[in-house]
């Protein structure tokens, strides 16, 4: 019996066409395999270098004293966190909300404060490559929903105790992270600080823990975790994620900006410029405008300061959003080696995912920023006492952080007069001199900025003037705790360039020694010589 050809040739031809389909299947099996692969390790290579960095309990003991760090002495610090009278009011779910696992969440769930300490470094191919030119301390306080931002200069005169409270030299604060990872020798350091010279990430935990005890111990804030960054990290995930989007707001020009990161590839400078105004900017555009120190406009490390805290928001907003997800890939390979926490990745994954939930996204979408730029301007000093070197110190004495902390204190405390950062002044027109100490002591327990009080040409009603157009609304309010019945003027500034404070209290004669007032003050005030 013959086959039938036609029939032969269908059977084939099955076969044929599905062995195509077999193999094409196969290879995108492969091809899907070696993706998996390949992502899983590059994922775990990340994590395994960019979280989890070593970290130590923080030696600032808030229920006690705390080690000064200059010369074994002590500082009797008050617990930061806020004290039984604040009242704490935080949004949170019903009782029946499951209680995460993670400590971080559960903290800011509690209404905690939670701080992180923020190094940025030149890295490799800088000049002073290991020099923390950034340092920030970024306090989230859930309660009030508030970010403070404390901005430490990098010129700032302290102890670096690498052998302990008793050992260790004065520099600048920025030089500690750089002792501890151009330092080969781990015989003189303190086993706090020791570190495996073979391990480059043992070595930037190391140096980031020395670090986090002298930002401790200046700002009389704990710090729970830290986290690290090059300059060239940072260049990188910028554009990663896009470039941020952000506002300028002031037009500047700095004509002595590096032309390169390397001095010794080249030396020279270049002109940088930039118009005030909302507007996105890449990773080479974003650094220019947090490193640039020269401008006639806005040409200081304080300026700077403003700069990168307007950087870090910016990065909060592009970061939050939904198609962060996609750019993964690109952000691993920008950050890889650049940057280093002490968050764990679960830790950090708990936090997103928290913060993602209706609870924890209600405590971010309000959420305000409070910049507190540390500075000769306010609670530093220039030193004189070496002329070769330029570095600041605390007003109240090299090593004395007392000032420095309890103006930390309140911005914690009161986070919403900090945030509109005006200034009052008492002028005494009573020709009496307690009111004006007086008056001006029960403002700043408010939490108000409040500067010296001057003398005023005698009138007899007291008078509030306000040069903001009634823009301090919480100040205003605070304002009002001390003076409920006085009547507050609105004012355009006196003159073009005024730089006096933004409110002015002028006590008349019927402010009396026991801060109330003899007189019914009257609508019709006299207008009296304010000083500026």
């Amino acid at each position: 019996m013959k086959k039938n050809p036609n029939l032969q040739d269908k059977n084939g031809a099955r076969k044929k066409g599905l062995s195509i389909w077999v193999w094409i299947a196969g290879s995108l099996l492969i091809v899907l395999l070696g993706i998996g692969i390949y992502g899983f390790t590059r994922f775990n290579s990340f994590k395994d270098d960019t979280f989890g960095g070593r970290d130590e309990v923080s030696l600032l003991n808030t229920t006690s004293t705390s080690s000064n760090l200059t010369s074994g002495t002590t500082t009797s610090l008050t617990p930061i966190s806020a004290p039984a009278t604040v009242s704490i009011v935080t949004t949170l779910p019903p009782t029946a909300t499951p209680e995460p696992a993670d400590p971080i969440v559960q903290k800011i769930r509690r209404g905690e404060k939670v701080s992180l300490m923020i190094l940025g470094y030149g890295g490799g191919g800088h000049d002073g490559g290991y020099l923390t030119d950034t340092i920030l301390q970024v306090i989230f306080d859930p309660a009030k929903k508030a970010v403070t931002m404390v901005s430490i200069p990098r010129d700032l005169w302290v102890f670096v105790p690498y052998g302990g409270t008793k050992t260790g030299y004065w520099g600048k604060v920025n030089s500690a992270f750089s002792y501890i990872m151009e330092n080969n020798d781990t015989k003189g350091l303190s086993s706090r600080y020791r570190y495996n010279s073979e391990n480059f990430n043992s070595r930037v935990d190391a140096a980031s823990i020395l670090t986090k005890d002298i930002i401790e111990n200046i700002t009389g804030v704990p710090v729970d975790y830290w986290a690290v960054v090059s300059f060239d990290g940072f260049r990188q995930f910028i554009n990663a994620i896009g470039g941020v989007y952000l506002n300028v707001e002031k037009t500047f020009d700095d004509y002595e900006y590096p032309r390169n990161d390397d001095p010794s590839i080249d030396p020279g400078y270049m002109h940088i410029h930039f118009d005030a105004g909302w507007q996105t900017l890449n990773g080479e555009r974003a650094i220019e405008y947090s490193r640039s120190r020269h401008s006639l406009q806005d040409g200081n490390d304080f300026g700077r300061s403003k700069r990168q805290m307007n950087v870090i928001q910016a990065v909060k907003d592009k970061v939050t959003k939904p198609d962060i997800l996609l750019k993964a890939l690109p952000i691993m390979d920008a950050l890889q080696g650049k940057v280093r926490t002490s968050l764990s990745f679960d830790r950090v994954t708990a936090l997103a995912s928290y913060f993602r939930s209706s609870e924890g996204s209600s405590l971010t979408s309000g959420v305000y920023f409070v910049p507190m730029v540390l500075s000769n301007t306010n609670y530093l000093t220039d030193s004189n006492s070496d002329p070769s070197i330029y570095y600041l110190e605390p007003i109240e004495g090299e090593g004395n952080y007392k000032a420095i902390q309890e103006w930390i204190r309140n911005a914690l405390l009161y986070p919403e007069l900090k945030r509109e950062n005006l200034t009052l002044q008492v002028q005494n027109a009573t020709g009496l001199s307690k009111p004006g100490v007086t008056a001006s002591t029960l403002l700043k327990e408010q939490g108000l900025t409040v500067l010296e009080p001057q003398w005023a040409t005698s009138q007899l009603f007291t008078q509030i003037v306000d040069y903001t157009n009634g823009k301090g609304a919480a100040s205003l309010k605070a304002l009002r705790n001390v003076f409920p019945t006085v009547p507050i003027t609105q004012r355009d500034i006196p003159y073009k360039g005024y730089t006096g404070p933004d409110v002015v209290i002028v006590l008349g004669k019927d402010y009396s020694k026991d801060n109330s007032f003899d007189i019914i003050t009257n609508t019709d005030l006299y207008s009296p010589s304010i000083k500026n």
